[in-house]
């Protein structure tokens, strides 16, 4: 009987080990296949021509975390991961002229603890190489009812430009915990957004 007993408990074993070998290689390959995703792509079909949102992230946005307060100056040149995000905005022009659109931001309030007024959003744009401000850092402010391109009720407008040819954008959008604040820590999140129009 005893002899049965310690033959179970070696089953027992063998079973638990093989069945946690196959869920070790089964995580290995998800994060696998998920760390390989491609960029991720809106795109936004005009007449007479396309706006297409590009991003690298699972979520188009940003969110911080247990963000700790700076002031602008830092806030600006920042290179801590996780506190910017940089996207691109390519306009296909066809049969229209020109294209408008506009890049604006919606909060998330269930996961936002920060106030809008301690927050600072802070759009740059690549220029020969370089990222150069397109806005000084400023609270977020939405706005109080839609734009004529589309942008909703309670997001915030960024930026707004019109091309005249096909081109792409890359921008660099950051927020941060205002220094002036009076919170010690908290977590903001937003999403990006771009509404166009070919004219």
């Amino acid at each position: 009987m005893k002899k049965k007993k310690n033959e179970l408990s070696g089953l027992f074993w063998y079973i638990l080990i093989g069945c946690s070998f196959v869920l070790m290689i089964l995580i290995a390959v998800g994060f696998a296949l998920f760390s390989n995703r491609p960029d991720e792509v809106i795109e936004q079909e005009e007449n007479g021509g396309f706006v297409i949102l590009n991003y690298s992230s699972q979520f188009p946005g940003l969110t911080i975390t247990d963000a700790l307060p700076m002031s602008d100056e830092f806030g600006m040149v920042s290179a801590v991961e996780g506190e910017y995000l940089d996207f691109s905005v390519s306009t296909s022009l066809e049969d229209a002229p020109s294209i408008e659109y506009e890049v604006s931001i919606l909060k998330d309030s269930v996961l936002s603890t920060i106030p809008d007024d301690a927050i600072r959003i802070y759009l740059e744009k690549e220029e020969r190489g370089s990222y150069t401000k397109v806005m000084d850092p400023v609270p977020y402010e939405g706005i109080s009812k839609e734009t004529s391109l589309g942008s909703e009720k309670g997001s915030m407008v960024l930026y707004k430009i019109k091309k005249t040819k096909s081109t792409s954008d890359n921008y660099r959008l950051r927020i941060w915990l205002s220094d002036t604040s009076l919170l010690v820590t908290g977590n903001y999140s937003v999403k990006v957004m771009i509404n166009g129009e070919a004219k």
